[in-house]
C-alpha cells in the first residue's frame, strides 16, 4: 500500500531550454524563507519525525555517544610552548590549546563580539602572541569570514567575507589572503590577493591579474620568506606567484594554468609536485624566474599527492593503487607504515617535525610525529586493530565503457559467499579529491569494523571523478564524462553481486555533496538495486544548480547548461530532480540544512517532492531538513539524531537477518 505522505503543490512552471520545454513542478521550494515552503518543511519534519517513533533512535543516540572514539586534533601548528588545532566534536569545530603529546590544555575562547560564529581555526601571528587569525563562519552565509583578533584586549581586528585562505609569513609577522568574488548571474568569479599588518592595522593589494579564477589559496614556505599565490582556474589548474616577503616582489613562476602541488621554498628554489609534465607526479624546482627542473622522477606505479619539508629534507606523499606510500625526495626510498591498505595526511608541524594522521579500515586513527628520519605514534583513537578482519582490494568494469574500476571490499574472515549479506557501499567520485581507506564511513559515521563485525559487508567505491590515478581519472568523470561515476559504482556493486556476495535490494549506499548528487542520480537511474540510500546535502536540479551563489564555481566541474544545448541536454540526462518517474522507489533518506552554504537545500526539497509523489512503491521516501543544519549533518544534539536516524534506516532495511 502506498504511503500517504504530506500533500506538496504540484505548479505548472515550464520554462525554455534551447526551444526544449523543461517542467519544474517544484520550482516553488527554492525560497526557503517563503512561509508555505516553511510550512511544507514544518509538514515532512513530523512526518519523518513519525516514521522514526517507531524504531530505536534514542537507544541508537546513547549507544553512539558511549562508543564514540576520542577525535583527534587536525591543522596543527606551534603555539607558545606547545601546539594549536581544530577538533570536530558532535557534528560542531572547537578550537584547542594542546601539550607536546597533543593532549588538550584549554580551549581557545574568541571575543565576544564572535559569540553567534563558528570558529573553524585559529593560528597565531608569529611577531604578536596575541593576536590571532580565525576562519570564522556567519550562520547562513555564503562563504567564511577571516577575522583577526586581539586575546589580551578581546577586541576584532579584521573582518572580512569571502576568503577560502590565509597565511601568516613568520618572515615579516604579515597575515596574507585571498578574497574571492562570483557574479552567479554572469558566472565570472575572480581572486584577489592581500596582506595585513597587524602593527599598523594596514591592508595591502599583493596581486591582483583580473584573470578568471574560482578561488585562491596562500602557501607559505616554512622559513617564512615567501607566500605562494595559487590562482586557481578550476578545482585541479591554477597559476603560481611567489611574493617575497622581504621585498615585497612578486614572481610569475606560471604563465599557463598548471596542475601542480606546492610542498615548500628553500632559499630562492620553490618545490612543486607536477601533474601537468607527468600523469603520475613528478617532483620539480623551480627558480623565481620560472626555470623548473626535476628532482624526483615519476614512478609508473605511484601517484603524488602531497610534500612536506622538515629539518631541511624534501619527502612527499602519494599512492599506490588508492593506498598511502610515504616516500624520501632526496632518496626515493618509500617509509613502512603501519597498514598495506591505509590513509595518510599531513596534519601539520611545529618548529622541527610535522604531524600527520594514519587510519586504515582496520586500524583507528592516530597521528604520527615525524622529524624526517623517525616516526613515533603520539596519540591514538583507540588501540585496537581487527585482525579477524578482512580488507580485499578488486576491480570491477564500469556499467559503461568497462573500464577497471578499483574498490575495497572489507568482511568478517567468516563471511560467506550466500547471496543475501548487506552491504554498504560509499564512494564520492568527484573535483579532483581521491578517497583512500577510511576508519569510519563519512555520512552515516558507521565504524567500519563495527558494521562489518554486526555481519555487513563494506564496499568502498573509487569511482572516476576523483584523483586516484592522477588527473586524467578526474577529466574522465567530469563535464561531458559526469556519467562515468555513476556507471562506475554500478558496475562494481554488480560485480559484488555477481561475485555471490549480496543480491539486489540488499544494498545500502551513501553519499554527501557531490556524493549526494552521486546517491540521488543512482537511485534514480537503477532503483531496483537498492535496498537502502542515505542522500546527504546532494545537488539534485542540474540545470538550476549554475545560477546558485557558487555555480560559477561549480560549472568548472560539472558544466554549464547555459552553455550549449549539448551541455544542457547531457546534465539533463542524468540531472537526478529531472529524472524521476513512476516507479517503485527504494527507502530513502534525503538530508539537507537550511543554512547550508554550498549547495542550496531547495535540491533536497524538490526531489523529495517529486519522488514522493512519484513512486509506486510502499518503501518510505523520508526528508530531513535540518533549521540550523549546514553543509554537514548537524551540531550538537541534531548531529546525533541526525545520524542515529541515518544508521537505524540502514539497519531496518539491511540488517535485520544479518548473522
Amino acid at each position: 500500500m502506498k504511503r500517504t505522505y504530506p500533500s506538496c503543490v504540484c505548479s505548472k512552471v515550464t520554462e525554455d531550454w534551447f526551444g526544449q520545454p523543461l517542467a519544474d513542478p517544484y520550482a516553488w521550494l527554492k525560497d526557503k524563507n517563503d512561509p508555505a515552503v516553511l510550512d511544507y518543511v514544518k509538514r515532512q519534519n513530523e512526518y519523518t519525525d513519525g516514521y522514526f517513533s517507531c524504531l530505536p533512535v534514542k537507544e541508537k543516540i546513547a549507544a553512539l555517544k558511549a562508543s564514540k572514539l576520542p577525535e583527534l586534533p587536525f591543522g596543527l601548528c606551534a603555539c607558545g610552548g606547545g601546539l594549536i588545532g581544530s577538533m570536530q566534536e558532535d557534528g560542531d569545530y572547537k578550537v584547542v590549546f594542546l601539550d607536546k603529546g597533543l593532549e588538550p590544555t584549554g580551549f581557545f575562547t574568541a571575543p565576544e563580539a564572535l559569540r553567534d560564529r563558528l570558529v573553524f581555526r585559529a593560528v597565531p601571528c608569529p611577531k604578536r602572541e596575541d593576536v590571532f587569525a580565525l576562519m570564522t563562519q556567519v550562520p547562513g552565509a555564503s562563504r567564511p569570514n577571516l577575522t583577526v583578533v586581539s586575546r589580551k584586549e578581546g577586541s576584532v581586528l579584521l573582518d572580512i567575507g569571502m576568503v577560502f585562505s590565509f597565511a601568516w609569513s613568520a618572515e615579516n609577522g604579515r597575515l596574507y589572503y585571498s578574497s574571492s568574488e562570483s557574479d552567479a548571474e554572469k558566472q565570472t568569479s575572480h581572486s584577489v590577493f592581500f596582506s595585513y599588518d597587524p602593527f599598523s592595522g594596514k591592508t595591502e593589494k599583493e596581486y591582483e591579474d583580473g584573470s578568471p579564477a574560482i578561488f585562491g589559496q596562500v602557501h607559505p614556505s616554512v622559513d617564512g620568506r615567501f607566500v605562494l599565490a595559487m590562482v586557481c582556474q578550476d578545482y585541479s589548474h591554477a597559476r603560481w606567484i611567489a611574493i617575497d616577503a622581504q621585498s615585497g616582489e612578486s614572481f610569475c613562476l606560471t604563465k599557463e594554468n598548471v596542475e601542480w602541488t606546492y610542498i615548500d621554498s628553500l632559499g630562492d628554489t620553490h618545490y612543486f609536485i607536477t601533474l601537468s609534465e607527468a600523469a603520475h607526479g613528478a617532483v620539480i624546482a623551480v627558480k623565481n624566474d620560472g626555470r623548473a627542473e626535476t628532482v624526483l622522477p615519476e614512478d609508473e606505479n605511484l601517484i603524488l599527492e602531497e610534500g612536506f619539508s622538515v629539518q631541511g629534507k624534501l619527502f612527499v606523499m602519494g599512492r599506490e593503487n588508492v593506498s598511502a606510500r610515504l616516500v624520501s625526495v632526496a632518496s626515493g626510498r618509500s617509509f613502512p607504515l603501519p597498514s598495506a591498505f591505509g590513509t595518510l595526511n599531513l596534519t601539520g608541524r611545529d618548529r622541527e617535525n610535522v604531524y600527520l594522521s594514519f587510519e586504515s579500515f582496520v586500524d583507528a586513527p592516530q597521528i604520527v610525529r615525524f622529524d624526517g628520519e623517525t616516526w613515533k605514534t603520539v596519540r591514538a583513537a583507540c588501540a585496537d586493530r581487527r585482525e579477524d578482519i578482512v580488507v580485499e582490494q578488486s576491480f570491477a568494469p564500469s556499467a559503461g565503457d568497462g573500464t577497471l574500476i578499483p574498490y575495497y571490499l572489507v568482511r568478517r574472515r567468516d563471511a560467506e559467499k550466500n547471496g543475501d549479506q548487506p552491504v554498504l557501499a560509499y564512494a564520492y567520485g568527484g573535483y579532483n579529491i581521491s578517497m583512500p581507506p577510511n576508519y569510519t564511513e563519512a555520512v552515516t559515521q558507521t565504524v567500519v569494523s563495527r558494521w562489518v563485525e554486526k555481519g555487513g559487508i563494506y564496499v568502498h567505491i573509487n569511482n572516476r571523478g576523483g584523483n586516484e590515478y592522477g588527473p586524467a581519472w578526474h577529466v574522465d568523470g567530469m563535464g561531458m564524462r559526469k556519467r562515468h561515476c555513476y556507471e562506475d559504482f554500478i558496475g562494481v556493486i554488480e560485480k559484488v553481486i555477481s561475485d555471490g556476495w549480496t543480491r539486489k535490494g540488499k544494498v545500502g549506499i551513501c553519499g554527501c555533496s557531490n556524493g549526494g548528487l552521486l546517491m540521488s542520480a543512482l537511485v534514480t537511474m537503477r532503483p531496483d538495486l537498492w535496498g537502502a540510500v542515505i542522500d546527504s546535502v546532494p545537488h539534485t536540479d542540474m540545470i538550476h544548480f549554475s545560477q546558485d551563489d557558487r555555480g560559477p564555481m561549480y560549472i568548472t566541474e560539472y558544466g554549464n547548461p547555459r552553455e550549449s544545448k549539448e551541455m544542457f541536454e547531457y546534465l539533463l540526462s542524468y540531472s537526478p530532480y529531472h529524472n524521476v518517474k513512476k516507479t517503485a522507489y527504494p527507502p530513502t533518506y534525503i538530508q539537507t540544512g537550511e543554512m547550508d552554504n554550498n549547495v542550496p537545500p531547495y535540491h533536497g526539497k524538490k526531489l523529495a517532492a517529486r519522488m514522493q509523489a512519484e513512486t509506486t512503491g510502499d518503501a518510505p521516501i523520508l526528508l530531513r531538513v535540518l533549521a540550523e543544519g549546514s553543509h554537514d549533518r548537524g551540531k550538537g544534539e541534531a548531529y546525533w539524531q541526525t545520524i542515529a536516524e541515518m544508521q537505524c534506516f540502514l539497519e531496518e532495511h539491511l540488517m535485520k537477518n544479518a548473522q
